[in-house]
């Protein structure tokens, strides 16, 4: 070898030839730096150091693997159906998606507030509406399974009119009892206590229990709603049933009995809507104390009185909510 002659050294990834006769030297299958390289280890490391750019500039580009490209598959659009709903004897076509509960479709599609949402997990019952005669939780069941002629009744197709009257027993007696406190509930009730007077109208109050095992009352009115379920099945056998109604004071047997000509009754609108719903109920104890009127239900915007014909017209009736400072329309 010639004095001062250098040789240049080889790199992590070069080959040295062994010289003839020479046992060869294992080539390095993977250093520190290509390690580092390749799993862009170096790249973390160098970029928390001196920034991304510089780690950028350090990095070779073919060491990056790739990225792949965007999927070109688009995500298919949710499954719907087309339905008729058949709900408190109206059909009703609408487009579903097939994940969508009953409560939903009702609510949100069509406008109704038929029954109520409490828990939204089928644990409460305030949302009970029956499906072919069968008390079901309407925020589970899927409204893609109740469009092939099924019959959905609601706390709002079992009214025979309007006005107390025509009332449910059922709705009468959950009213005129006090079987209520925030409402939540009361229609979820009145559905179960509804499918069980389908076909006992004599129960037992082991039997009411049962019925209404599904139903939660949070405010605590149960014996009010066994008393109202008691009542209702009494009269719907025909028998003579007097409420006493928890706002009444005085002598205060309200009889659900129509005078011997029948009740007229009639909806009329507030001139002015009350300011809430409250001072329906002072309105209403004012109107029964008139001779002749029967009755009395109503709204914020409305009131529907029942009244005897043999004692009072609807002339007169205008005049009596006139003088009470509620004139109609």
């Amino acid at each position: 070898m010639a004095e001062g002659k250098q040789f240049p050294q080889p790199t992590s990834t070069e080959q040295i030839e062994p010289n003839e006769g020479a046992t060869p030297k294992a080539k390095p299958q993977l250093t520190r730096r290509d390690f580092l390289i390749r799993s862009n280890a170096g790249a973390v490391a160098v970029g928390v150091m001196g920034g991304a750019g510089f780690a950028a500039s350090l990095v070779p580009a073919q060491a990056a693997p790739p990225q792949a490209a965007p999927s070109s598959v688009a995500l298919s659009p949710l499954k719907t159906r087309r339905v008729t709903l058949d709900i408190d004897g109206k059909k009703h076509d609408v487009t579903v998606d097939v994940r969508e509960s009953l409560w939903e479709t009702m609510n949100y599609q069509m406008g109704l507030s038929n029954c109520n949402l409490g828990c939204d997990r089928a644990q409460c019952g305030a949302c009970t509406v029956l499906v072919d005669g069968k008390a079901v939780n309407g925020c589970t069941v899927l409204t893609a399974r109740n469009g092939r002629g099924q019959k959905i009744l609601t706390v709002a197709g079992i009214a025979a009119g309007p006005g107390l009257a025509g009332l449910h027993p059922l709705q009468r007696a959950f009213w005129l009892e006090g079987g209520f406190q925030c409402g939540i509930c009361t229609r979820g009730f009145v559905m179960s206590a509804y499918a069980l007077l389908q076909s006992n109208k004599n129960p037992t109050d082991d039997q009411i229990k049962e019925a209404l095992d599904g139903n939660i009352c949070r405010c605590g009115e149960y014996p009010k709603i066994m008393s109202a379920v008691r009542k209702a099945a009494a009269e719907l056998r025909g028998e003579r049933v007097s409420y006493t109604a928890p706002w009444i004071t005085e002598e205060a047997a309200v009889s659900t009995a129509a005078p011997a000509g029948g009740g007229i009754s009639k909806q009329f609108e507030f001139a002015t809507p009350l300011s809430t719903i409250e001072q329906l109920d002072d309105l209403s104890l004012e109107l029964r104390r008139q001779p002749g009127i029967v009755s009395v239900s109503g709204t914020e915007r409305t009131i529907t009185p029942i009244w005897d014909p043999a004692r009072l017209d609807e002339a007169a009736v205008r005049r009596i909510l006139a003088e009470t400072g509620h004139p109609v329309r």
